[in-house]
């Protein structure tokens, strides 16, 4: 197992309504766990719902594997105008 901290953006906090504004969440996940495995397996979150997955600040794919001590922010599509 290792710990990686997962930050839910925007209406992404939906899923997790007990966390506050800006609160990160702590989660242990099984070793090799990739972002996708992350999102459906253990935050039970669409994979459609996320425009904007990123690593320790940057952008990246959801294939991405995860490691001890990642931060993981994830961003929904966002409008505005």
């Amino acid at each position: 197992m290792i710990e990686v901290t997962v930050s839910l953006n925007a209406g992404l906090r939906r899923y997790r309504p007990d966390l506050d504004i800006g609160q990160a969440l702590p989660l242990h996940i099984p070793s090799g766990t990739n972002l996708h495995e992350l999102l459906i397996q253990i935050l039970q979150i669409p994979p459609a719902e996320v425009a904007f997955p990123m690593v320790n600040g940057i952008k990246c794919g959801l294939d991405q594997p995860l490691v001890a001590g990642d931060r993981v922010a994830l961003w929904p599509p966002v409008a505005g105008g």
